[in-house]
């Protein structure tokens, strides 16, 4: 009639682990996060990489107009700009002439110097931020994308005037003005 402490705890001990229906919930809730916050990640992933683009524009201006106050001389090569600071491409420190685009470290976005042209430098930026739209994953941005940005900067040489502006590819608006 009593049974043995050792029978009461066999029968009651139940099978260890999940089963089927609780697992498949986890699952779904764990997808359906992950559906939400990848595309934001990948947003502000893009986002940091168009601020370090920003961030190495603004700080070329100063190097080229230190590089004027230090030689009298205006740069023409990434060479002369890189005896006051170096300015680091995906393949190394920037080299050759200025007129030719360079692409940044970790960004993989364009940067192009125009100039001087009447004592100003324009500065120019391809920034693209790619958002996740079903069935459009491997298409290039449209022109005039409101997610594809051009920063733009301008420096003039003989009064230290610059500017920087950001916006869409096709703004007329998006002009500096280094007067």
């Amino acid at each position: 009639m009593f049974k043995t402490i050792h029978q009461h705890i066999k029968t009651n001990k139940k099978e260890k682990g999940f089963n089927v229906a609780e697992v498949a919930v986890t699952t779904a809730i764990i997808g359906t996060l992950g559906s939400v916050a990848y595309p934001t990640y990948i947003g502000s992933q893009q986002r940091a990489k168009c601020a370090e683009t920003e961030a190495t524009l603004v700080s070329i201006p100063p190097i080229i107009g230190s590089y004027i106050d230090t030689t009298g001389e205006i740069p023409t090569t990434w060479d002369d700009l890189s005896s006051i600071a170096v300015v680091m491409t995906s393949s190394g420190p920037a080299t050759g002439d200025l007129n030719i685009p360079i692409i940044l470290p970790r960004t993989n976005h364009e940067l192009s110097i125009e100039g001087p042209d009447q004592s100003t430098y324009s500065l120019t930026a391809n920034c693209y931020i790619k958002t996740v739209v079903r069935g459009t994953e491997n298409k290039p941005p449209i022109e005039g994308d409101p997610k594809g940005y051009r920063i733009r900067s301008c420096f003039n040489i003989s009064n230290g005037a610059s500017d920087l502006k950001r916006g869409i590819n096709s703004d007329d608006q998006n002009t500096p003005n280094c007067g």
